[in-house]
């Protein structure tokens, strides 16, 4: 199952007009990443929860046929919470199964932890990683087995120095888990069920990963980060585009003036055109039909598709939303602008 029916206000304002779930990572909706990753280990049948602008999102996904699954949908009017909108179709899951958060963009190996699961005969699984933030995920103790032994979702940085480990938000559970989990209000996973597992001394494990990418990218930041990460080549997800050059790919239609200067990495989108004289200095994403006008130059940034640039403009550490103009001769330095916006104003600048 993949937890999609949370709001998406911490992206904000890239997301007034869009779920979370379909904001682009290297061009193609973060959701789509992650049902390739499941229908890579083996996933055929999918339930995804839904509330905040769904029908975006089936609309974007369809049956699954095109990624070799079968998806299923729930639509949540309230919002039930992590676990709760689990429990809601819990008549879909009759084996192991796994919950995976839409906005967890990850390259872990599912077949692997779920080895690890069956092999601890564990009712809940954890994917946990060596705790590096304390503000903005679960934190746990293991013992020598891997067992949970303590469990705290967001603590406070006081609190959390029991703990060493952090959650990814990737689990395995056993059908049986739903005995854990009231029905009809809302319930979470990390707030409440975790918590009582430990408490009750259930089997519930971390499965410790070191070697792998993952990154929630629900935030500015680590929506930013996560771009980076992936153009510096620490994970095997797929970029779309050829690789003319080492660590500069061009998807198909797109066009490069030979007047242009990149400077890796980049990632041109498909039909995207980068006119003579504009300079490209990455890490930077530019969308599917956006247009680098002559002279415009970009420099860590994210610009989604269908943009316009404008000749002599420029962008430096910004998150841009689809179909952006940008009048001649602006600058814009660490800003995040919505889609359809038209700026033609004076500089613009943001420490946000």
């Amino acid at each position: 199952m993949i937890l999609a029916a949370g709001g998406a206000t911490k992206l904000y304002p890239l997301t007034y007009s869009l779920p979370k779930p379909l904001v682009p990572v290297l061009n193609m909706p973060v959701i789509e990443h992650i049902v390739e990753l499941l229908a890579k280990h083996g996933f055929d049948e999918i339930m995804i929860n839904l509330h905040y602008l769904h029908r975006l999102i089936t609309d974007q996904l369809g049956d699954g046929s095109r990624f070799g699954v079968k998806i299923h949908y729930s639509y949540e009017p309230e919002l039930l919470g992590t676990a709760g909108g689990v429990k809601n179709v819990a008549s879909f899951f009759k084996e192991t199964f796994l919950v995976i958060g839409a906005d967890d963009l990850t390259d872990l190996d599912l077949t692997t932890m779920l080895e690890f699961h069956h092999e601890k005969r564990s009712l809940a699984t954890v994917a946990v990683v060596p705790l590096q933030t304390t503000s903005d995920v679960g934190v746990l103790e293991l013992d020598e087995n891997k067992r949970v032994t303590w469990y705290l979702e967001k603590p406070e940085p006081e609190r959390s120095r029991a703990g060493n480990w952090g959650n990814t938000g990737v689990y395995f559970f056993e059908p049986s888990i739903f005995q854990h989990i009231p029905g009809k209000s809302a319930y979470d996973f990390g707030k409440n069920l975790f918590p009582e597992l430990v408490r009750q001394r259930l089997p519930f494990y971390g499965y410790q990963v070191n070697e792998f990418f993952w990154m929630d990218i629900g935030t500015h930041l680590n929506y930013r980060q996560a771009h980076w990460q992936l153009l510096e080549g620490r994970s095997g997800m797929r970029l779309q585009g050829e690789e003319v050059k080492p660590h500069i790919w061009v998807a198909e239609g797109a066009t490069i003036s030979p007047q242009a200067y990149l400077r890796p990495p980049v990632l041109v989108g498909p039909g995207a055109r980068v006119e003579a004289k504009a300079e490209i200095n990455g890490p930077v994403v530019l969308g599917a039909n956006t247009v680098v006008k002559e002279g415009a130059k970009v420099r860590r940034s994210v610009v989604w598709d269908h943009c316009t640039l404008g000749a002599g403009s420029s962008l430096d550490d910004c998150l841009v939303g689809s179909g952006c103009i940008l009048q001649s001769g602006r600058s814009f330095t660490k800003i995040v602008i919505a889609s359809g916006a038209r700026l033609a104003g004076e500089q613009r600048e943001s420490s946000d």
